[in-house]
């Protein structure tokens, strides 16, 4: 029985002498000795049983048996030098699985150019998304099943990485035959009877938190229904009459049937947005994922800061006497 834990220098060696038919021109170009060259093959062939090259005045040429033996043995080199090089692929992140937990919708807005940016630049990493509740998420990052977690809010726990991406600013969202709807702004005070509805999932909780934590500020109690359904069908309820709700800058940028977004006067609060994985995982494409997040989190605050540089002077040339300038909620 032949002895199968061939050295793949071996494989390579003859590989390449039955190319050049010659182990003088093989030694040329994998840059050995001849002799080593012609001693790794004598080798090989006593473990294999049997002789792989005919020997000749003019040079090599494989046997039958040899020429057998290199067709399967080539195609094992092939597939073990293709396993390789994608393991070091996916080690270095360009290649791979990456599994990734949303809670807020992808209509437009800095997640959607982030994972649009990662898609441009990784189109070998399969990103798998799960949507789900706060809960449902965070449980799935702990057994290990999510790579990361996006949120609005921050939430650090132990053994965990948090890290704060970027600020939206907060809108009343309304049915379009609201009686507020054609304004250009509203305040708190105009809706504090109003019933605020937040679905069960997604930045439920955090709009939530900040309609009770806000308008607890102003004195108002709050009527704040909790909805057991996703993003897009809580809106179809606002657009419907159920109630109002909160909604971040990027929902301004799309059009909702029968919803309008109205600014409320004076509210400079944010809802932020953040990202949150486990310490322990060392999956390449999350470094990658994190990279590219952190550049639309630069790119943003850039943009902003170059809004605010441009209506800043303007701002103040609008401003009544006396009244210091303000920029728009939009552009914080």
């Amino acid at each position: 029985m032949p002895d199968l834990g061939l050295d793949l220098r071996y494989l390579r060696n003859l590989i390449v002498a039955a190319e050049q038919g010659s182990f003088r021109r093989a030694a040329e170009v994998l840059g050995a000795s001849q002799s080593s060259i012609t001693r790794r093959v004598q080798l090989l062939e006593r473990r294999l049983g049997f002789a792989v090259f005919d020997r000749t005045p003019a040079g090599i040429r494989l046997t039958r048996a040899g020429a057998r033996f290199l067709s399967e043995a080539a195609r094992g080199v092939n597939y073990l030098d293709r396993a390789m090089q994608l393991a070091a692929s996916a080690d270095r992140g360009e290649r791979g699985v990456i599994h990734v937990g949303i809670l807020a919708s992808l209509n437009s807005g800095h997640l959607r150019e982030m994972l649009a940016a990662f898609r441009d630049k990784h189109p070998n990493v399969e990103v798998v998304i799960h949507e789900a509740t706060p809960q449902e998420c965070l449980h799935c990052l702990a057994t290990g099943h999510l790579d990361i977690l996006f949120l609005t809010g921050v939430e650090a726990a132990p053994g965990y990485l948090a890290e704060m991406l970027w600020k939206e600013s907060v809108f009343i969202a309304m049915p379009s035959e609201h009686p507020l709807a054609g304004r250009d702004e509203i305040t708190w005070d105009e809706v504090r009877h109003e019933t605020f509805i937040v679905s069960a999932g997604g930045p439920g909780a955090e709009i939530h938190n900040f309609l009770v934590r806000r308008l607890a500020e102003f004195g108002f109690q709050p009527d704040v229904r909790i909805q057991q359904v996703g993003r897009e069908t809580l809106m179809n309820l606002v657009a419907i009459g159920y109630g109002l709700t909160l909604v971040e800058t990027s929902f301004v940028d799309t059009k909702q049937q029968g919803v309008v977004a109205c600014r409320v006067a004076g509210e400079t609060g944010v809802l932020e947005s953040s990202a949150i994985w486990s310490a322990r995982n060392s999956n390449p494409a999350l470094k990658r994922l994190m990279s590219v997040a952190r550049a639309v989190k630069i790119a943003a605050a850039s943009a902003r800061r170059t809004a605010v540089g441009i209506l800043m002077p303007l701002m103040a040339l609008l401003a009544p006497p006396g009244v210091p300038a303000q920029i728009p909620d939009l552009f914080l």
